[in-house]
């Protein structure tokens, strides 16, 4: 099972951060809000976030899901 890492602000390098929305401006991307300065910034989905079976690990859904 692929390590996750920790996803951190892109602008101030805080981890307090919330899943936005699953999909950004292109559908490997996943919107993030950083609480410590208030931005929006895009995570890149990358190849080795696959399961065994091929199927893209998505960090966000669950998350995600408690918010709509």
């Amino acid at each position: 099972m692929p390590v996750r890492k920790e996803v951190r602000c892109s602008f101030c390098g805080s981890a307090n951060v919330s899943p936005l929305s699953m999909f950004g401006t292109a559908q490997l991307v996943s919107q993030y809000y950083c609480q410590q300065c208030r931005s929006v910034f895009e995570r890149v989905r990358w190849r080795n976030d696959a399961n065994e079976e091929g199927e893209t690990i998505d960090d966000d859904q669950e998350a995600l899901s408690a918010v709509y």
